[in-house]
């Protein structure tokens, strides 16, 4: 047998087995260091992730105000009408299986880390003075700092533009690879450049896998602490039971595939995730949550360019970069797996609509949510538990201690677990689905080498558990989407030029046609008697 077909590489070319082995050697050598060394790996990326912040925080903050621009360019400008796939291509999926991937793969479980985390470290470590918002709340301040990274304009800056380039470079002008690397040929198209593309995919790879790590790391250690705080249980045991249990289901969904394992996969956590948003607003604090969600929104909305600019450059330290450059590294690193997925699962949907199910709809869904899940550890009852409980622990300590707080703690456990397990249910899916075809260039990859990608992604992220500090894990896409920004420049222009190409040579001709049937009826090509 050949011993490629092990790892699903029978087929691949050799540039591609390269590609398989130097990232995956890299990232379990990076996870085997992590298990036998985890103080030495938390400092060594924790120093990184200062590093990065220090001198690169600016780069992420203009880099996400002109993708900002160039998206609102592209979707609501003449482009905009430009089907993924082709003018004839039909869509794929159903509205709320297409919605339900689009938000499950997208936002993840950091609605309930991040929801819960950034607040209430807002509160407890406040951006220095003078204030950025002067007469607002610390609260409603934290709050609306929230809605800026995680609603707008973080979610229009990121994906968009990714969700664009494979989606009119890939799908609708067509390419032989499903690879990064092929975005280039727009207008990079040179076999001298054979290096640049493979260094291109490469660094695609590490990306997409530092911010996949990172988000599992982070669901790894609250479901630990829930088990532990809420229900008394042997933490770290239960936990690897619990991803022992998540992975049988991935290598089942790997088995069904993208329509009956991905699909069914996120609709199961869209329920599930608005079941518990429901729940903790009628058990929690519902009318601070109504009230705060209101003063917030209204800081949010009048300030949305002081907040996303804020960086307090004659203040010691770095507090802006920490928040806001923080996330633009994130939304980098998550985008370039979720806009690829987008565009997969979009094919015939218009690049307007796909913005809609992307970035409006969401954006509405997750105001509430973070309303919801900020409000409710941010009310007088929980403020104070919360924060001293991020002070000793981090944030899983501080969401466990909400929980216990909450009327019906132990359901609203319950409930998390199972959304967080959904969320990374449902990222796993679809960040090997988006590895391995990159990996072999292959819309369809087959089962084996997504399989693969799968065991590496969880391992990573099972050895989180052992890092001493929680805030280790921001490293991890900080440090490894910066080199990969360059690229996203690229891209975003490869994007315009075939959007423009794609517009002259087919838009505007089947419109002229349209318009000379519509004007000149005899034109019109005759049906045969017998139809």
């Amino acid at each position: 047998m050949n011993p490629w077909y092990i790892f699903g590489l029978e087929d691949a070319e050799n540039d591609e087995r390269g590609l398989f082995i130097l990232t995956i050697g890299a990232l379990l050598f990076l996870a085997i260091v992590g298990l036998q060394s985890p103080q030495y790996l938390n400092d060594m990326m924790n120093a990184a992730f200062t590093w990065v912040l220090q001198y690169f925080g600016w780069w992420f903050m203009l880099l996400g105000f002109g993708l900002l621009v160039f998206s609102g360019f592209m979707v609501f400008s003449k482009y905009g009408k430009i089907r993924i796939g082709g003018q004839d291509t039909e869509p794929e999926f159903g509205l709320f299986s297409w919605l339900a991937m689009v938000f499950t793969v997208g936002y993840s479980g950091s609605i309930i880390i991040w929801g819960v985390g950034e607040p209430i470290s807002i509160v407890a470590y406040p951006p220095p003075d003078p204030a950025p918002v002067a007469g607002a709340s610390i609260e409603s301040l934290a709050l609306a700092f929230m809605f800026i990274h995680e609603v707008f304009p973080g979610l229009a800056m990121w994906y968009p533009p990714f969700a664009l380039a494979f989606g009119l470079i890939i799908y609708t002008r067509g390419t032989d690879e499903y690879k990064f690397s092929a975005m280039l040929r727009v207008i990079v198209d040179d076999d001298r450049h054979k290096w640049l593309y493979w260094v291109v995919d490469l660094a695609a790879l590490i990306a997409i896998v530092g911010g996949v790590a990172a988000a599992i790391g982070f669901s790894a250690q609250v479901f630990s602490a829930l088990i532990g705080s809420v229900f008394g249980l042997s933490a770290t045991l239960v936990t690897y039971g619990l991803f022992a249990i998540l992975g049988l289901i991935f290598l089942a969904d790997v088995w069904l595939g993208l329509h009956k394992g991905i699909r069914n996969a996120a609709r199961a956590t869209t329920v599930l995730m608005l079941l518990a948003f429901a729940f903790l607003f009628v058990v929690g604090p519902t009318l601070f949550i109504v009230n705060i969600g209101l003063d917030a929104g209204g800081i949010w909305l009048d300030n949305l360019l002081r907040l996303s600019f804020y960086t307090a450059p004659t203040a010691d330290g770095n507090w802006g970069h920490q928040w806001t450059s923080f996330w633009w590294a994130w939304w980098a690193a998550w985008g370039l797996f979720v806009g690829s997925f987008v565009a997969r699962v979009s094919k015939g949907r218009t690049i307007r609509e796909t913005f809609v199910s992307l970035i409006l709809i969401p954006g509405g869904l997750l105001w509430v949510q973070h309303t919801i899940v900020g409000g409710w550890v941010l009310a007088p009852g929980y403020i104070d538990s919360t924060t001293n409980a991020l002070s000793n622990g981090g944030i899983p300590a501080a969401i466990a201690t909400a929980v216990n707080l909450t009327p019906y703690g132990s359901v609203l456990g319950v409930l998390f677990i199972l959304v967080i397990a959904g969320y990374v249910l449902t990222s796993l899916d679809s960040a090997v689905y988006i590895l391995s075809s990159i990996t072999l260039g292959d819309e369809d990859p087959n089962s084996r080498n997504r399989a693969w990608w799968g065991v590496l992604l969880a391992f990573i992220g099972i050895m989180t558990l052992e890092l001493p500090v929680f805030d280790a894990m921001q490293a991890f896409p900080t440090v490894l989407a910066l080199p990969f920004t360059v690229f996203l420049v690229a891209i975003a222009y490869a994007s315009y030029i075939t959007a423009q190409d794609y517009y002259r040579d087919e838009l505007t001709l089947a419109e002229g046609s349209n318009f000379i049937t519509r004007h000149n009826p005899e034109s019109a090509p005759k049906a045969d008697d017998d139809d």
